[in-house]
């Protein structure tokens, strides 16, 4: 939005002004395009870590809190290869088509701004599906709150805090060996 906003409010540029920004914009893409990949490469790492802290809470969790985890896996591959792909767009050079695509200048302008904005909003869409998922993993294993609402069954017995529960498998575990 910000990137269109900036672009009509500059007005429209000729093809040697479109030729001369992208050659000025395309260290500032490479780093994007190298960030975004890093960034994804890093989430999809972390949603394994994220799954296999899932599956070892004392209740099973909603659906929707997978369904999340695989949004970000996908959002993240997806954006991993958008970046891969504008990568390997910005790795042509330019000065030795100036003359065979001097027409054309203005739209692959726009085609790239269009691009890395697509690529930043869908990071901020996993980032924020991201801060989604750990915010209810940190209620999930914080020892004094009760969670409602993220468990896919809802009993009496399980509304207490991780803190009560772990001092009733204590106290079972205690009761257990005097039966005998």
């Amino acid at each position: 939005m910000i990137i269109f906003i900036g672009t009509y409010l500059l007005g429209t540029i000729t093809s040697q002004e479109a030729i001369q920004n992208l050659q000025e914009v395309r260290p500032t893409l490479r780093f994007t395009a190298s960030g975004l990949m890093t960034s994804t490469a890093t989430i999809l790492a972390l949603m394994l870590t994220l799954l296999s802290f899932s599956q070892q809470t004392d209740r099973k969790l909603k659906a929707y809190h997978y369904d999340r985890i695989g949004y970000i896996a996908h959002f993240a591959a997806v954006i991993f290869i958008a970046a891969l792909v504008l990568l390997m767009v910005l790795n042509v050079p330019i000065s030795n088509a100036e003359e065979t695509f001097a027409g054309f200048y203005n739209v692959v302008y726009y085609v790239m701004l269009t691009y890395t904005a697509l690529l930043g909003g869908s990071m901020i869409t996993v980032i924020l599906l991201l801060y989604q998922a750990a915010r209810d993993i940190i209620l999930i294993a914080h020892p004094d709150r009760k969670v409602t609402g993220l468990y896919a069954e809802e009993e009496s017995k399980y509304s207490l805090t991780k803190r009560e529960r772990e001092g009733m498998i204590t106290e079972e575990e205690e009761e257990e060996p005097a039966a005998n």
